[in-house]
């Protein structure tokens, strides 16, 4: 029977001709490319371009005017099919993993660089927080991405994403590299590996300290448990810089540089996001939510994140305010992969069925037909207006992941 609504209707001749699809993340920081199906991201590549003739370096978010994030997407998604995959997207369908609050000029004009230059039969735009769900099998849960400007928290229940629960905080990576940075740049000691000689961090040039500053922080820093002594001082370790200088960290920063994401002092803490998210979404739905918390972005793989996060929501819930969630109980899941990269698979589950793509996709016909990307939540742009309450709208199907991951107490 034919669909009454036609938008979804996609030949199946044109199905068949294609290879394949190709997710694509493009996060602030790196964007993780590869094909639908397999189990990890092919690359992971910085989300800059070069542009010529001056070879300039072009963060692909820091551009604002229409045009020239036309053409810095251009060469910069083309990059990605030709000297990365070696693909030619003609041949393949396209997953684009996007934030659920990434901007409506991004997201069209990105949908004008696959439709218009590289041609892309058939794209789909997918929030990252409901493809966090693919990967775990779950069809509910509460979504923590901390991502390199922001951390956000939003509730997914029966596959449907709890706006009323969003929550944002400026506690995320960023912050982190700022505090870990200051303080290295404060107390921080280097070693001439010729001589010997100790001079303050502040007091040499390095090359590319930013990257360096993320490496540091990734390698040697952790979240000390809650309640620990901090009077108990971590052991120093060494950073070889480069060929010249090794940088001594103390262990006091290895540990205290953590406490931005739980102090408050640069938005709100992550254990106040979860809690005031889950005590606005529906009493009902709580449960559910609770017991399924995931946490994701490059931050999340910080050793003993999950376990501090856990204990500080557990010193809230002792408030006043907070007293109608004490009796759940909280249990975060362990991804099946590395936690910046769960939405990356989330997307690759979904885009090896045939059935979800074919539902959720847009053509480039049927792009060129409405002149405009609709957003998640209709396909159909002119039906904004006719938009139901989003616990009303009809639940996403999710396609439970081959592996499911577990969760901790």
């Amino acid at each position: 029977m034919a669909d009454p609504k036609g938008s979804r209707q996609i030949s199946t001749s044109s199905l068949s001709q294609e290879k394949g699809t190709v997710v694509i993340d493009i996060g602030r920081v790196y964007t993780k490319i590869g094909v639908a199906g397999e189990a990890a991201p092919r690359h992971i590549v910085r989300s800059v371009t070069i542009l010529k003739p001056h070879s300039q370096k072009v963060d692909v978010w820091s551009v604002s005017e229409p045009e020239e994030l036309y053409s810095v997407l251009c060469r910069f998604v083309q990059s990605l099919f030709l000297k990365y995959l070696v693909l030619n997207p003609k041949d393949y369908r396209v997953v684009i993993v996007e934030s659920f609050i990434c901007s409506e000029s991004f997201r069209n004009t990105l949908a004008k660089v696959l439709y218009q230059h590289l041609y892309v039969t058939l794209a789909v735009f997918m929030p990252s927080h409901l493809l966090c769900l693919f990967t775990v099998g779950r069809q509910s849960a509460m979504v923590v991405d901390i991502g390199f400007k922001e951390t956000t928290v939003l509730p997914v229940y029966e596959g449907i994403p709890v706006v009323v629960g969003w929550q944002s905080s400026s506690s995320a990576a960023e912050a982190l590299q700022s505090s870990l940075k200051q303080l290295l740049l404060q107390n921080g000691k280097v070693k001439t590996i010729s001589t010997g000689e100790l001079k303050r961090f502040d007091s040499i040039t390095v090359e590319g300290l930013d990257a360096i500053i993320e490496d540091i922080l990734v390698r040697t820093c952790f979240v000390r448990p809650f309640g620990c002594d901090k009077d108990r001082t971590p052991l120093s370790v060494e950073y070889p810089l480069n060929k010249e200088y090794i940088l001594t960290i103390d262990g006091h920063i290895r540990d205290h540089v953590t406490e931005v994401l739980f102090d408050g002092l640069n938005g709100n803490p992550l254990q106040n996001c979860i809690l005031e998210s889950l005590i606005k979404c529906p009493i009902d739905t709580r449960r559910q939510l609770a017991e399924n918390i995931i946490v994701v972005g490059g931050c999340a793989s910080l050793q003993g994140l999950k376990h501090r996060l856990k204990s500080e929501m557990d010193h809230l819930l002792v408030q006043n305010r907070f007293q109608a969630l004490h009796t759940l109980t909280y249990k975060f899941h362990n991804p099946p992969i590395h936690e910046n990269s769960v939405a990356w698979l989330g997307g690759s589950i979904f885009g090896s069925s045939d059935v979800a793509i074919s539902e959720r996709g847009l053509t480039r016909e049927k792009y060129k037909e409405l002149g405009a990307l609709p957003d998640w939540t209709s396909r159909d742009p002119q039906r904004r207006e006719q938009r139901k309450p989003v616990l009303g709208r009809k639940a996403l199907p999710l396609t439970p992941a081959p592996v499911a991951s577990s969760a901790e107490t």
